[in-house]
């Protein structure tokens, strides 16, 4: 064998090696690189999933409780305005009593009526509205607890009546005395607590919804239960 020939080879050897050197170094440049973006683009998406969280959970259960769509578009909640109508959640039962006199040429005449209404307190949908969470505190308004209905249940009484001695008492005297009543038991149920009622009652139902997944959640100084 010839003595040039073992110089041949190691000369080819580390010709070898020195062409895979740089395949070798981007391989690995390369792989790094890829996990580092892999890295940092799944902490990007986790600090968003953990960030919106929070306001996920808070649409998801706002549409339960008001039975229907709460949508998340960026970093809001919203109901969007439409005649979607009215929720009631709090339904109370009352009774409203009141006088109807009237006086024509000194003769005075007298109704006293009475009847059992059904109230029903919620909120008025077609607003819409849009909140947002920052610091578990829900930055938008409140809904707005209303009366939305004050209807009778059964038949009026008349609880006393009486003739004077010109003025005679008729069915329009009647009809008038039981449309005041009406009103006077919705003056009186708007003056009750019965809308505030609706609010707690809401506030309650999204505690509830939304347990502790998302912390401590506050609404306008309220802490849902």
């Amino acid at each position: 064998m010839s003595e040039t020939e073992p110089e041949h080879n190691q000369t080819g050897l580390v010709s070898a090696r020195e062409s895979r050197a740089p395949k070798v170094i981007w391989a690995i440049f390369g792989g790094g690189s890829l996990l580092l973006c892999s890295f940092f683009l799944c902490g990007y998406i986790l600090f968003f999933l953990l960030l919106d969280k929070p306001l996920q959970t808070f649409a998801s259960a706002l549409s339960d409780v008001l039975g229907t769509e709460v949508v998340v578009t960026g970093s809001t909640a919203v109901l969007e305005k439409s005649e979607i109508g009215e929720l009631a959640l709090v339904q109370r039962k009352t009774q409203a009593i009141t006088k109807f006199q009237t006086t024509w040429m000194g003769s005075e005449k007298t109704l006293i009526v009475r009847g059992d209404f059904l109230v029903k307190s919620g909120f008025d949908l077609s607003e819409g509205g849009q909140w947002s969470i920052l610091d578990g505190v829900i930055n938008g308004p409140l809904p707005e607890g209303k009366v939305l209905s004050v209807e009778p249940m059964g038949d009026f009484e008349i609880y006393y009546a009486e003739n004077g001695a010109l003025n005679r008492l008729s069915p329009q005297d009647h009809a008038s005395a039981f449309n005041y009543l009406k009103n006077q038991a919705r003056r009186d149920a708007e003056r009750s607590d019965v809308a505030a009622e609706a609010e707690r009652v809401l506030l309650r139902r999204l505690g509830d919804i939304m347990g502790h997944r998302s912390g401590s959640i506050q609404w306008q100084g309220e802490v849902l239960p």
